[in-house]
């Protein structure tokens, strides 16, 4: 599916409003648009859509989740270009500049990473639970999962057999990188969170560092990779260099996290404080 067809008619509009906002002939330039996917790249650039979203309060209201991540991972991939560093979290409070800003903006180069990690972020804007009932050690269990829960996502791929634990090697590994990414603060606390929207989605016993996460997001990330399920849907590759380069992967997550949803993340992922 090309991007046209996965924008709604609001993003299309919100888009040339914003971009093309002298002329008056908007329904006319978004019809062109739909058959111009390279035009339409150009236009998702312009620096008018990132200050309209930074300025409403109510985007999310206005445009699809799909459509607010594609617009500000393209600004992040052009900051990442212009600063030359990123910032690398060693403790709850503190942080140090590293100088790995343009090897970070070429992975994002890569085919289907940057479109990947918009994907993953849409993923976590919305949560799926559902009850398992299930027979084991001579006993029937009924277990409640939801797909936001890195400990009932790796206990889910214990249940079942090896040719369905694509979608779960993916989901644990992919959870692994949005806490690392969009929440480092919480991965980064060595303690049981009682409070926030984190407190239910994962085992801190466990995972106690953002290290513990880049550990654990390669290991599932080379799992799903080498599963056959991914060659068969193309995202074998993808996979790949997301468990080779998983820090390069959290880095545009950080700054996408920091810079521009610091303070709206909870609205935007809010489904997480139900898991």
């Amino acid at each position: 599916m090309n991007l046209t067809q996965r924008l709604t008619e609001a993003d299309l509009r919100f888009i040339v409003e914003t971009v093309a906002d002298r002329r008056q002939d908007h329904d006319r330039i978004i019809e062109l648009v739909r058959d111009k996917e390279d035009f339409l790249e150009v236009m998702l650039q312009d620096d008018r859509l990132v200050r309209r979203i930074l300025e409403d309060e109510e985007i999310l209201l206005k445009i699809s989740p799909f459509l607010l991540f594609t617009i500000l991972m393209r600004r992040v991939r052009k900051d990442l270009q212009a600063q030359g560093y990123t910032i690398e979290r060693v403790g709850i409070r503190e942080a140090v500049p590293v100088f790995d800003a343009l090897q970070v903006s070429e992975f994002l180069k890569e085919p289907d990473v940057e479109s990947y990690l918009v994907d993953l972020l849409v993923s976590f804007t919305r949560i799926n639970t559902w009850t398992l009932y299930f027979y084991r050690h001579g006993q029937f269990h009924r277990r409640r999962f939801s797909d936001l829960n890195l400990d009932d996502m790796i206990e889910l791929a214990n249940l079942v057999e090896e040719e369905a634990r694509f979608p779960i090697y993916k989901r644990v590994a992919d959870i692994a990188l949005f806490i690392s990414g969009v929440f480092p603060e919480y991965a980064a606390r060595r303690r049981r969170l009682e409070r926030g929207p984190l407190r239910m989605l994962v085992s801190v016993e466990r995972l106690q560092s953002l290290e513990d996460y880049e550990e654990e997001g390669k290991r599932f990330y080379h799992l799903a990779a080498a599963h056959p399920a991914a060659k068969e849907i193309r995202l074998d590759r993808v996979l790949a260099s997301l468990a080779e380069h998983f820090s390069f992967a959290r880095k545009p997550l950080n700054l996408l996290s920091d810079r521009y949803i610091r303070w709206s993340k909870s609205r935007i992922f809010g489904g997480l404080s139900a898991s």
